[in-house]
């Protein structure tokens, strides 16, 4: 590759030779290092390309050999230069160019992320704005050292920062703790523990509190499970006192969900005609062309669009986006599912209900699917018999016990 560019800027020739002794010609230029490449022959002539450089030693071993030489091409920018030299839009322009690609180096029209995974590309653009940090800024003006303190500050889960700018893009390495950041704070406020959905209880774990119901017992919502009041009872079996705590279990019960969900009875089908239209379009900073052909009246299309931004070297990017649109005709038309087909669809809704139940931690026993059909929309009827944790915190109202006035006497009293 530096051959080739070093050729092309210093110029090179494609030269005939023809005479009586080549062979002693091309020794020579081996001896004193001439370079000399391509060499073939053409009849009672050879031909071979040469660097300038190497044309102007070879005058002396021209005459030795006895050889002819006649330059039949040149090439390279020095001959380029000398066949535009009267072209002076062409240099205008060339030189226009030039400059426009230098002003386009000093500012940073990419911003790449590597190792987030906590934080998405968007969240950390949008701070990265806020910092005054955007496409289209003077690389200049980005300080690396401020901008990977700020990062580390505002997102504490960033152990590891590196920002450096080279080219035209703004290179951002992280590296996110991967444990916890802080231990949370223990919740020691007084509450009960209460059903957050109604159940037959299945196993009661208490570790803190007065248990209110037992393996086997039917709750409703709302209902205290377990509680965080502990009355002391005196001998007179009366409250004299009531400590409060955080109670603290894990209570499983049997729970049902009953679901229903709707879909219209009748499937869109969009049936591609074959038609095509094809097209390009162009977008530099906040302008774009779009080159489309306009579609007829009275039909519908869909379009993908593909676009790629364009860079001279790896980190030489350009604000310019080039894509090409593809745009295929369809038309619209509505048929009734069949029984298949519902199932499928119904299927699916079970599916993802129940993955759903899953993230949460519900076990499910037992699952019903039923279909029915209206006129109007086909609904599918669910019914999960699941086990599930069903213990919630609520706060305790804290009330002081009043203490009765003690008696006094007075000796001063006269009976």
């Amino acid at each position: 590759m530096l051959t080739w560019l070093k050729r092309r800027l210093f110029g090179y020739l494609l030269v005939e030779l023809t005479g009586f002794s080549p062979e002693r010609f091309f020794n020579m230029c081996s001896v004193h290092e001439i370079e000399l490449w391509n060499l073939r022959e053409c009849g009672h002539s050879c031909r071979f390309y040469m660097t300038v450089k190497g044309f102007r030693k070879i005058k002396p071993l021209v005459r030795k050999s006895k050889v002819r030489l006649r330059i039949m091409k040149k090439f390279g920018l020095p001959f380029f230069l000398h066949r535009n030299r009267k072209r002076k839009a062409y240099a205008a322009g060339l030189t226009i160019f030039f400059l426009l690609l230098y002003s386009l180096s000093l500012f940073v029209w990419d911003i790449e992320f590597e190792g987030n995974h906590m934080y998405t590309y968007d969240t950390l653009l949008k701070f990265c704005e806020t910092e005054e940090i955007r496409y289209g800024m003077p690389k200049g003006k980005i300080d690396c050292d401020v901008l990977e303190e700020s990062l580390r500050t505002e997102f504490p889960e960033i152990t590891w920062v590196s920002a450096r700018v080279s080219g035209t893009r703004l290179l951002v390495k992280i590296k996110e703790n991967e444990v916890l950041s802080s231990i949370p704070v223990k919740d020691e406020s007084p509450c009960n523990i209460v059903a957050d959905k109604a159940g037959i209880i299945t196993a009661m774990i208490v570790r803190q509190g007065v248990p209110k119901v037992r393996v086997g017992d039917t709750v409703e919502k709302g209902q205290v499970l377990v509680s965080g009041a502990l009355e002391v009872i005196g001998d007179d079996e009366q409250v004299m006192n009531v400590h409060y705590l955080h109670a603290d279990g894990d209570i499983t019960a049997k729970t049902q969900y009953q679901m229903v969900r709707n879909f219209s009875p009748y499937k869109t089908i969009d049936a591609e005609t074959g038609n095509m239209r094809n097209g390009y379009f162009i977008k530099v900073m906040k302008y774009s062309l779009l080159l489309l052909r306009p579609k007829p009246e009275g039909t519908t299309w869909k379009l993908t669009m593909e676009e790629e931004q364009l860079h001279l070297f790896q980190n030489f990017y350009l604000p310019v986006y080039i894509g090409r649109i593809t745009g295929k005709e369809f038309i619209s038309y509505e048929r009734p599912y069949t029984e298949e087909e519902k199932k499928e669809i119904a299927e699916t809704i079970n599916d993802n209900i129940k993955i759903n139940l899953l993230e949460k931690g519900v076990q499910i026993i037992e699952n019903h699917v039923k279909i029915q059909d209206n006129e109007s929309q086909c609904q599918v009827h669910m019914d999960f018999v699941t086990e599930e944790a069903i213990g919630k915190n609520q706060s305790i109202e804290v009330r002081m016990m009043q203490e009765e006035p003690e008696e006094t006497i007075n000796l001063d009293e006269r009976n």
